[in-house]
């Protein structure tokens, strides 16, 4: 029972992340992509978007302490502290949004027989 509790929170907080991600692809884009598409001075640095979204991703990751990395290895039993690459990774995740981490969960984690 004990190991099943375990699996729920992992997959909640991926859920969570993946939340999270949604959100600030969906926030930056509104917000950021929004005033470059209608000011026209600024529309030259519409590729900022993307550091933009890094920038807010990283910062979300840290403010929170998400760590993929150090959350992925306790599904299979290792003791990885959450540390900075991990939360720095895991922010660049998010800032990248939730079709990002999608892919890479459904390419890395994926069912043999879903194939």
């Amino acid at each position: 029972m004990e190991g099943l509790l375990e699996v729920g929170k992992v997959v909640g907080m991926i859920i969570v992340i993946m939340a999270v991600a949604f959100l600030t692809e969906s926030t930056v884009e509104y917000i950021f992509g929004t005033l470059t598409k209608n000011v026209e001075k600024l529309e030259k640095f519409k590729w900022l978007s993307l550091y933009v979204a890094l920038l807010v991703g990283v910062g979300i990751a840290f403010y929170y302490k998400f760590d993929l990395v150090a959350l992925l290895g306790e599904t299979v039993g290792l003791q990885i502290p959450v540390g900075y690459p991990g939360i720095i990774l895991t922010g660049a995740g998010i800032g990248r949004g939730a079709n990002y981490i999608h892919d890479f969960w459904s390419k890395y984690f994926k069912k043999p027989d879903q194939e």
